[in-house]
């Protein structure tokens, strides 16, 4: 990793400027709104590893993202204060199982009909969410009670700052995991499943069961994402963290980044994530409120349309202009003394 900062120093200023920002502003606002975009790009990077590296357009990430906000808050609020860090585990793993039993069936099917698979998937598990009333709280949700310790172990504080770095820390390790995956074994298969899953199943390649694995991967992360990120919000309510909204949300923030790309995800929340909070903060006497959404939507539509393989690639298209005008110099130079 220190390598690799070293070879890319846009990486390592981001890095430092992300560790400094805090100590050097007042304004607990930006600290928030950055908080909430390592927390998105946590989940861009988790959802890019199955939607993006394996091209299985997910819209059930919501699910395995409430399945840790929950499991967290219930074990918290109803069982003795148990610690996150502790429930992380057991949310991880029912995500596992989760992650098989929606896995298994869908992954025989490809393109749309695997998209849908999964959109019917989330909307049976927010059912169930709304349904079982006296476990989760029905449509109402569950809060925290008002809490005034300050606890690592509790994910309790007073102020933005530990959230900030506990999520900032998160973004890092994803970034992490998926590097790892990407020069792997596991990335090689997927990208080769992506290309063309026929071929790539006569040569001994079993489609279904890697397919399966980046999914299980990716919903672990998204579980994790979960935990942390309810304990920072103080609730947890079906209409917000189970939402088809909060699917398409993460969704975004890698198909606007760059699918398939490491950092792609990163440079998508960096961008959508105060997008919105810019809309709808300038916009929100308009339309009832939906007028901060259309605007967020049509500059979402205008992206896809010019720049459908995301927004990491405007850097590669300046690059390559550069080079084009370069070598274009370098031609006129050679036929000038020619």
């Amino acid at each position: 990793m220190v390598a690799y900062i070293k070879k890319q120093p846009l990486v390592a200023a981001f890095i430092l400027i992300c560790i400094v920002f805090p100590f050097v502003t007042s304004n607990q606002y930006l600290v928030r709104v950055l908080t909430e975009v390592f927390f998105f790009a946590a989940l861009g990077n988790a959802w890019n590893i199955i939607g993006g590296y394996g091209k299985q357009t997910s819209w059930a990430s919501a699910t395995f993202f409430s399945v840790g906000a929950y499991t967290g808050i219930i074990l918290y609020t109803r069982y003795g204060e148990i610690s996150p860090w502790i429930s992380v585990h057991l949310a991880m793993a029912l995500s596992v199982v989760l992650a098989i039993i929606i896995g298994m069936p869908c992954f025989r099917l490809r393109g749309v009909y695997f998209s849908i698979a999964t959109i019917a998937c989330a909307t049976i598990f927010r059912q169930a969410l709304i349904y079982f009333e006296g476990f989760t709280g029905g449509s109402l949700g569950i809060a925290f009670k008002i809490r005034k310790i300050e606890s690592f172990w509790k994910l309790s504080f007073r102020g933005e700052m530990p959230f900030y770095f506990i999520a900032f820390v998160w973004m890092i390790v994803t970034l992490l995991i998926v590097a790892y995956i990407e020069r792997n074994r596991l990335g090689y298969y997927l990208r080769a499943i992506c290309d063309d899953q026929d071929a790539a199943e006569s040569l001994g390649i079993n489609s279904s069961v890697v397919k399966l694995q980046a999914f299980i991967i990716s919903c672990m992360m998204m579980t994790f994402t979960g935990t942390l990120y309810v304990f920072k919000l103080g609730y947890a309510d079906p209409n917000t963290l189970a939402s088809h909204d909060m699917s398409i949300r993460i969704g975004l923030v890698a198909i606007l980044g760059g699918m398939g790309t490491l950092w792609g995800p990163t440079i998508g929340s960096l961008i959508t994530v105060p997008l919105l909070e810019l809309s709808n903060a300038y916009l929100q006497n308009f339309g009832g409120g939906a007028a901060g959404w259309a605007v967020y939507g049509l500059l979402i539509v205008i992206m896809v349309l010019y720049k459908p393989n995301g927004i990491i690639h405007i850097a590669e298209d300046v690059r390559n202009y550069f080079q084009k005008k370069k070598l274009e110099g370098k031609r006129e130079e050679y036929a000038a003394k020619t």
